[in-house]
């Protein structure tokens, strides 16, 4: 074959491996079990249950199942030596690798690293299941590209560079948090006031804390690392719409269904029935939106309103408060991605409880009886799982909510 075909086969593969590796796509299927192997950072149970939280109620009807594996100070030789009894044990279909934070301290070169995450992805296509590989998240420190305040976050950067590379190989998903979160952390972290403790000088400087420290940040900055993960495999965002009018009118709806409507006496009352939920965030951690505005967009659960009079309008679900917005937000679409309080942040509480149980306690009793091969420990372990994995499912499944719109006193 002459020379200039085989350039061109290799310009081709080439501009598909580069494809592959910066346009990820996780596709979930009925069943899937998805492993989340990790050091302290995974074993927080925080970015990875907000993740669990956002696949189960956008899939509602998959039957999908999450078990965290995260060790504190784990590097990829410790994942890889108990790889069979922790990971492979679960007969998972997906397994995620987020490491990095602890093998730097192998020094500037990444070889041991990427050495030992090539060889988890054998292990892992081994057992059948679809490897992706997570970038550890950067040090909270103040470090931004290039103005490194520490060695650890500096190494972070050649160590997730080696690993995009890595993944371009090897065919292999791959999300870098590493890099966007390094910006969005850092410029926060430039308005911190000298007193942490000042709210009125934060509250001017625009800083907010992301809580933890600076590896193990808080429910705040977890949320920012799960929406930048979910964003990078390219999750679903569209949850459902509905369109009507100040009449009662019924217009365009998707993924839902409207019922009951009614129009009197400046109430418009319907019920709406969702086939998928927005994404269940912690009211106690809202805070992370104004970090990341984008977060809302992970979520698009929209209502759009037309013909009501000029005003700010009461919106209720199920008889509670959820918010209060003006006629001009709801004839243009009003996303209620990001309502906190009432039956939406009930719900979000809920799961969000239910999901700690299942990967703290529960899960830890099933790999503690896993590595000791008990198996009566095993089966009651799995007993207690299964409990709570059809608790889950039922809080998971959308349920019918009464909607009233009205002017605000």
């Amino acid at each position: 074959m002459k020379a200039w075909i085989w350039q061109i086969i290799a310009v081709i593969a080439l501009a598909a491996i580069n494809v592959y590796a910066a346009d990820p796509a996780l596709v979930l299927k009925q069943n899937d079990l998805w492993v989340m192997a990790g050091d302290s950072i995974t074993a927080q149970r925080l970015h990875t249950n907000y993740i669990e939280a956002f696949y189960r109620t956008r899939y509602p009807n998959l039957n999908l199942q999450f078990r965290n594996s995260g060790i504190g100070g784990n590097q990829t030789g410790h994942v890889r030596s108990r790889f069979d009894y922790d990971v492979a044990a679960w007969q998972p279909t997906i397994v995620s690798i987020e490491l990095g934070m602890n093998d730097v301290n192998a020094g500037d070169d990444p070889g041991k690293y990427i050495a030992g995450m090539k060889d988890l992805i054998a292990k892992i296509r081994a057992i059948h299941a679809t490897p992706v590989l997570i970038s550890s998240s950067p040090v909270n420190d103040g470090s931004l590209p290039g103005n490194w305040k520490s060695d650890r976050c500096r190494r972070l950067d050649a160590y997730t560079n080696a690993l995009k590379e890595l993944a371009a190989s090897e065919q292999v998903l791959m999300v870098d948090q590493y890099h966007p979160l390094l910006e969005l952390w850092g410029r926060n972290y430039a308005k911190k006031p000298a007193d942490p403790k000042d709210r009125a000088a934060a509250e001017k400087s625009g800083y907010l804390s992301i809580g933890g420290d600076a590896v193990h940040t808080g429910a705040v900055g977890q949320y920012t690392m799960a929406a930048t993960i979910l964003k990078a495999l390219n999750a679903d965002l569209e949850v459902s719409s509905a369109t009507l009018a100040a009449d009662g009118k019924v217009g365009d709806t998707k993924r839902c269904k409207i019922s009951d409507v009614s129009s009197s006496g400046g109430v418009l009352a319907f019920t709406r029935l969702d086939e998928a939920s927005p994404w269940p965030i912690d009211p106690a951690a809202k805070t992370a939106v104004q970090i990341m505005p984008t977060i809302r967009d992970l979520s698009h659960y929209m209502l759009t309103v037309s013909g009501l009079p000029a005003g700010r309008y009461q919106v209720l679900i199920n008889d509670q408060p959820a918010a209060v917005v003006t006629e001009k937000e709801l004839a243009d679409g009003w996303n209620m991605s990001t309502v906190f309080q009432g039956a939406l942040a009930e719900r979000s509480k809920s799961i969000l409880k239910l999901i700690g149980e299942l990967e703290l306690g529960e899960n830890n009793a099933w790999r503690a009886a896993s590595k000791t091969h008990d198996k009566d420990k095993l089966a009651a372990a799995q007993k207690q799982i299964d409990a709570t994995e059809a608790d889950l499912r039922k809080a998971c499944e959308p349920t019918p909510l009464r909607f009233k719109i009205q002017k605000a006193d």
